[in-house]
């Protein structure tokens, strides 16, 4: 039987595009989802980053220590020799497919996994799973909190013309957050404002509810109804899933680019599809092929 293991390694939002893209491989081959959740996270002492989709009700098994040897072997030999930038690279102990570009490669579609392959990078656009969205609107959603402090904000939501605004910060590079962006380009608090009145002038009645790490200097500079709630760390929400729960019960979104948020705004997209729904996405996702047809860019 085949097998294709997917090297998961980063936060929760690209954990969950790493796994929509293997499910969906797997899916297209008849071949059986492996996960390692080990290797990627094993040396991450800046950010302590770790496995995060065992809280969710996705599919596939975890990989043993044995099956983690491949992915090592490889670094290995690309750290030796020169490494190659081809999509797929055959080797003696594995096929891996590598994301070598910043955008949508539509050849992995149509490209055919071995007995033992891996998947190696972000794959940070919906159209590498578009065709199992329905599934994966499942086997993603995070299920509801058990706090009551989670569920009233929750029903809040749901009872509103709610609007969930993610705001990314850059805490993960802060003295030069450009590289996580596309071409560099920032948005400011401007940028995000020209969007909140985009979305009022639509949704004059919206109400905003604000999700952030904290409540940094750069929220006081938002135009924001008065009514606006915040659900950060200062404000007693942190946990990641609990978090990403009460994003996807929002029915509007405006979000920077963040996958995390990413995610919120897609799975909303389920509960809320007999609605009318808006969405406003920065048009600086690192994947110039991330935002859904369906967004309006900012």
């Amino acid at each position: 039987m085949k097998k294709l293991t997917v090297y998961l390694n980063g936060g929760l939002g690209n954990q969950m595009f790493q796994y929509a893209a293997g499910r969906a491989m797997t899916l297209r081959n008849g071949a059986d989802l492996v996960l390692d959740t080990w290797s990627g996270f094993s040396r991450d002492y800046q950010y302590r980053r770790h496995y995060e989709l065992g809280a969710l009700p996705v599919h596939g098994r975890l990989a043993t220590e044995s099956e983690r040897l491949p992915i090592w072997l490889y670094r290995l030999e690309n750290k030796l020799h020169n490494s190659s930038f081809d999509i797929n690279q055959k080797r003696i102990y594995g096929q891996f497919l590598v994301e070598n570009e910043s955008r949508f490669i539509p050849e992995i579609l149509v490209t055919s996994v071995s007995k033992k392959a891996w998947l190696v990078g972000y794959w940070q656009s919906p159209l590498y799973f578009e065709q199992y969205s329905s599934m994966l609107r499942t086997e993603l959603m995070p299920p509801a909190p058990t706090t009551s402090k989670y569920l009233e904000l929750g029903a809040a939501i749901r009872a509103a013309d709610s609007v969930a605004l993610g705001v990314r910060l850059y805490e993960e590079n802060p003295t030069n957050p450009t590289v996580l962006v596309r071409e560099g380009k920032i948005k400011s608090t401007a940028d995000i404002n020209k969007a909140i009145e985009r979305l009022r002038a639509q949704r004059p009645n919206a109400k905003f509810f604000v999700f952030c790490t904290h409540r940094a200097q750069a929220l006081l500079e938002l135009k924001l109804p008065e009514n606006t709630v915040f659900a950060t760390c200062d404000d007693g929400y942190e946990g990641a899933i609990e978090i990403l729960w009460l994003l996807s019960q929002c029915r509007h979104h405006i979000i920077t680019n963040s996958s995390y948020y990413w995610w919120g705004a897609w799975l909303s997209q389920s509960l809320h599809k007999y609605e009318k729904q808006f969405v406003f996405a920065a048009d600086n996702f690192i994947n110039e092929d991330g935002i859904c047809a369906n967004w309006e860019r900012f």
